[in-house]
């Protein structure tokens, strides 16, 4: 179990990696690793934003940052943003960028498709991948990847997003066994629905979420010491229905409450 009495700059290292930085639940962490004493590398697409994040931190918190733009759509998004931060001991990295797509299979966009299992899978695999061989030579660091609700059971109308939330969450648990005991800790946060950007991005209708400030105060509470968390008593209540229910009730389940939130052309 983590020592709750010490910062995580004295746990983990000096600098955090965020991707996702621009808004939402990885402005949030941000802040708050700001906030525990961590410099911060700030990734995104949006550079405007990273820039506004990053005076605000070194002016609040007087820590240092980087701002390093990354498009991890791309094949080589996640190897170029890892080269960028190759001289810096990245004692946190958080994996958080990612998006949804909601609407019926064959009426999305196979390019969409494609760009986010690159961005919620092969992104945190690569940059996990290269990072952590140093955070094992130092003997200490931590590795959070921003799962959701959705990868723990089939959600029809949001398919691939949670399928990519499963892989996700199979390979940070999968981390968290493999690293027990190296000073290493790996945490997968498992929110449900979140007040950011998330739903105009996926083209989902809006419907009310849990502040972004509130699930990674719930992250960071459980960080070395379980190896996934889910924010929110409902959404636990949701993540755990398919234990108690058969699947295909489950699923039937999960499509009536996405075909409220998806506009009804794409349902």
């Amino acid at each position: 179990m983590a020592d709750d009495t010490a910062s995580f700059r004295e746990r983990y290292g000096e600098w955090a990696l965020v991707t996702g930085a621009s808004a939402g639940i990885g402005a949030e962490f941000a802040r708050a690793l700001a906030a525990r004493g961590m410099s911060c590398v700030l990734s995104a697409r949006r550079e405007d934003r990273l820039r506004a994040l990053a005076r605000e931190l070194e002016e609040t918190r007087r820590v240092e940052t980087r701002v390093i733009p990354a498009d991890l759509a791309v094949p080589d998004g996640a190897e170029r943003l890892a080269d960028a931060v190759a001289r810096l001991e990245i004692g946190v990295l958080v994996n958080n960028a990612g998006f949804g797509y909601a609407g019926r299979f064959e009426k999305l966009a196979t390019d969409r498709l494609r760009a986010m299992v690159q961005v919620n899978c092969m992104a945190p695999v690569v940059l996990t991948s290269r990072l952590l061989p140093s955070m094992r030579a130092r003997g200490r660091g931590a590795v959070i990847v921003t799962g959701s609700v959705a990868g723990r059971q089939p959600l029809p109308l949001h398919g691939v997003y949670s399928a990519t939330k499963a892989f996700d969450l199979f390979l940070g648990e999968s981390l968290w066994a493999e690293l027990r005991g190296s000073g290493i800790d790996v945490l997968v946060i498992e929110p449900g629905a979140t007040s950011t950007e998330f739903q105009d991005v996926a083209g989902e209708v809006a419907h009310a979420g849990e502040p972004p400030e509130r699930v990674v105060a719930v992250a960071l509470a459980a960080l070395g010491r379980q190896p996934s968390v889910v924010s929110g008593w409902m959404n636990w209540v949701t993540a755990n229905a398919n234990r108690f229910l058969p699947r295909a009730a489950t699923a039937r389940v999960a499509e009536w409450v996405i075909a409220r939130q998806t506009p009804a052309e794409m349902r």
